[in-house]
């Protein structure tokens, strides 16, 4: 068995943050390209899809508030206005993601055939599977950014327990 880890929309991400934060303009084209990438389509259903997704930030970049936003838009302008607030808070919660080891996983997991696992930034779901990719709520990890000796969880699970457990369960 092997198992792969994708961070690449978390990368996007964080430019967008930073960007953001820095009151830059992001393009539209970058945020659609974005928006239908396939770690992000995954998570679509009727309350939240690309247009969402494409709304959501550039509402933040035009520093303007969103009109009637479903749930899981008020979600996700919320978690990625947390990012913006302190550089820290991705820093803390990326890094762990970025060190989890995709060999210490295939010891653990127990289960047959290749698996994905995908950390992307999502609304209000921690966690769900399709066919053999796990996908991960990146804004459901809980770091403690004041002590870095803490490491950070999902569940109260440490990020590797927690991905395991749920590659287990599939």
């Amino acid at each position: 068995m092997k198992i792969s880890i994708d961070t690449n929309v978390l990368e996007s991400m964080l430019y967008i943050w930073a960007c953001l934060s820095d009151k830059e303009k992001i393009g539209d084209t970058f945020l659609t390209e974005l928006a239908t990438s396939p770690a992000m389509t995954a998570q679509y259903d009727d309350d939240f899809n690309a247009e969402s997704v494409r709304k959501v930030l550039s509402a933040i970049c035009n520093r303007e508030r969103m009109n009637n936003p479903t749930k899981k838009e008020s979600r996700f302008w919320n978690n990625n206005m947390w990012m913006m607030e302190d550089k820290l808070i991705p820093d803390s919660m990326l890094g762990p993601v970025k060190r989890l080891s995709a060999r210490e996983l295939e010891q653990a997991v127990q289960t047959e055939g290749d698996k994905n696992v995908v950390f992307y930034p999502g609304t209000t779901e921690t966690s769900f599977a399709k066919g053999d990719t796990l996908y991960v709520n990146f804004f459901k990890i809980r770091a403690d950014i004041w002590d870095d000796t803490k490491e950070p969880t999902i569940d109260e699970k440490s990020i590797k327990d927690f991905v395991a457990d749920e590659l287990n369960a599939m």
